[in-house]
């Protein structure tokens, strides 16, 4: 009888979601999907063991839920992804699960990356952790070979020693080839009503067609700085890619849009993508994460090619915080781009970070006014918190507190908790986006009202709890 696994995003608190570049409580309700982990499972299920996938904060589970399908299901390993905010949570439950059953198991992902060691150290019970890329690894675990020749390894062969192994190559794109469609997996292991987010068609579906990111050196970002590292950008061929958008095609007919969930898709990628699934005929509608520089020409060529949504990082209206954070653009390009591919047809979701290092009120002030100006068709105005491992927060780490107040004009976090609730306020009660609420009254109004409930709440009178 074939190895039971159990991959496990586990419980936290009502809104949160930790199946992305940051975890945070939702104002939206969004729920990305489960990608990283579901990658693994699907690579562990075909290689013949049995997977039970369980992404608690999606389905509303709680503790006692999940305890009550861990008993039930009896698996022989345990996964274990954790996120930031909840870590301590997920350490205590984690070693809660494997101290009742006896169970081995193992903390992967990027989130554990950021501090590993901080796991280990911290729990009881769980004797593994795999940072970045974690299949292999992982698949070496549960096949029995021994740890200290497994690489890319954290182990704890005794409560007082903690070992870390040498790392390993990144996963080529032939190898990741190999690998058998996400999409497929998780129509198999999930229910997609579960899974939503304002700027995607409902039902849609998340994908990768690379991992890591050609730009690879933004001061802020998790992933490049903990899952894989720097200018790397191993990807899929893109027959390969196609032959998943065909399965979805006929497969999986109720799926409105395939989200591309690669860090960023480059431009000539991007070109090659579009003429390739144009000749293929393929239906499908898509959207992916865009740097904020391609040309007119690309994005006319996407729109026809099917592309629905781009999501880009803006994250500036200052080029000196703009170059502080390795954004590698300026304020005048990103404009430029917003113009074209609203020109093109494309519908844009705008990421705006407040409070980075260098900001102050006035520039803040000026991003909001930016974000009204360019007008992207939905809008997230995130408070800027740097995770460990990034480079701004090794940066603000070393500052004096004198000095990181000089940096946000003794800006306090009540300051940028207000600052963003008045960017929400100025971009979602504009006279530009309620004319798209009265063009399209059941997409941006009518199936939203309970999302828009929640948020109209924290955009006046209720602490938004966002990271």
């Amino acid at each position: 009888m074939p190895m039971k696994i159990l991959f496990l995003s586990g419980p936290y608190r009502k809104d949160y979601m930790r199946n992305a570049r940051c975890d945070f409580v939702s104002l939206s309700g969004t729920q990305w999907f489960p990608l990283l982990l579901g990658y693994a499972a699907a690579f562990m299920e075909d290689k013949g063991y049995k997977v039970k996938f369980v992404d608690a904060p999606a389905y509303h589970l709680t503790f006692r839920d999940v305890e009550n399908i861990f008993s039930d299901y009896k698996p022989d390993f345990l996964v274990m992804y954790p996120g930031d905010k909840s870590r301590d949570t997920d350490i205590e439950f984690a070693d809660s699960l494997v101290e009742k059953s006896g169970v081995p198991a193992v903390f992967v992902g990027p989130y554990f990356a950021i501090e590993p060691r901080y796991f280990m150290e911290k729990s009881r019970r769980v004797r593994y952790g795999i940072p970045g890329e974690f299949e292999y690894p992982l698949w070496e675990l549960v096949r029995g070979e021994k740890p200290e020749t497994i690489k890319n390894l954290y182990y704890t062969p005794e409560p007082s020693a903690i070992i870390e192994n040498a790392s390993r190559p990144y996963l080529t794109g032939p190898e990741l080839d190999a690998f058998p469609f996400v999409s497929d997996f998780f129509a198999r292991h999930l229910d997609f009503k579960h899974y939503r987010t304002p700027s995607e068609p409902y039902p849609f579906v998340d994908i990768m067609t690379g991992r890591g990111c050609s730009w690879g050196i933004c001061g802020f970002c998790l992933w490049v700085h903990t899952f894989v590292k720097g200018r790397v950008y191993n990807a899929r061929s893109i027959e390969n890619v196609l032959e998943e958008f065909s399965f979805i095609d006929k497969k999986l007919p109720f799926i409105r849009s395939v989200m591309i969930q690669d860090d960023t898709f480059p431009e000539t990628r991007a070109r090659e993508f579009c003429e390739a699934k144009l000749a293929r005929g393929i239906k499908t509608a898509w959207s992916c994460y865009v740097r904020a520089e391609f040309s007119f020409e690309t994005l006319a060529l996407m729109k026809k090619a099917g592309c629905l949504n781009l999501h880009v990082g803006f994250e500036s209206a200052t080029n000196e915080v703009l170059k502080r954070i390795s954004k590698g653009l300026t304020k005048e390009r990103m404009t430029e781009f917003a113009h074209d591919a609203q020109r093109a047809g494309l519908r844009i979701h705008g990421d705006f970070l407040i409070g980075l290092p260098g900001e102050t009120r006035e520039s803040i002030r000026d991003l909001i006014d930016w974000a009204c100006q360019i007008r992207p068709y939905t809008a997230q105005f995130q408070i800027f918190i740097p995770f460990k491992g990034t480079p701004l927060y090794r940066e603000m780490s070393n500052k004096t507190p004198q000095d990181t107040e000089a940096a946000h004009e003794k800006l306090s976090s009540q300051d940028l908790e207000h600052l963003s609730k008045v960017a929400y306020r100025r971009f979602y009660f504009s006279f530009f986006y309620l004319a798209r609420v009265l063009k399209n009254p059941y997409t941006l109004f009518l199936s939203k009202l309970t999302v828009i409930g929640k948020a109209f709440a924290s955009m006046f009178w209720r602490k938004m709890n966002i990271r």
